[in-house]
């Protein structure tokens, strides 16, 4: 990460903030099963915007949370994906938006950005992908 980094990310923190929110809140409707079959696709777009936004800041240890996240929520749209695997990636999928805020909080107060933290996390939605 670079030195301006840090500054960066406290800039587009609350927008950030508020797209994980978003996607947050399509993942519960989906849960709930009070959305409809895009609720999923909102939840991965939303995903893929914070992603991005991450990469432009170089958060690389949060990039790769979010990537993984959007994957696997583009996994869950699949029709034909078993009920088990269904279950585990959404529970792997909500604990990834718990620690995520977390993660780009530790690197806004001057935390260094170390990947390696999330390895478990990370590793966890690769599996159920």
């Amino acid at each position: 990460m670079t030195e301006g980094a840090p500054q960066t990310l406290m800039w587009v923190n609350d927008e950030l903030a508020a797209t994980l929110q978003e996607a947050r809140h399509a993942l519960e409707e989906h849960i709930e099963g009070r959305g409809d079959e895009q609720t999923l696709g909102r939840c991965a777009d939303r995903l893929h915007q914070i992603y991005g936004a991450l990469r432009m800041v170089e958060v690389h240890g949060a990039s790769l949370l979010a990537e993984e996240m959007e994957l696997v929520t583009r996994e869950l749209t699949r029709a034909d994906l078993p009920k088990e695997v269904r279950e585990e990636a959404l529970e792997a999928l909500g604990r990834a938006m718990v620690q995520l805020p977390v993660y780009m909080e530790r690197v806004i107060s001057g935390g260094r950005d170390i990947p390696l933290v999330l390895l478990p996390l990370l590793n966890e939605l690769r599996a159920v992908r």
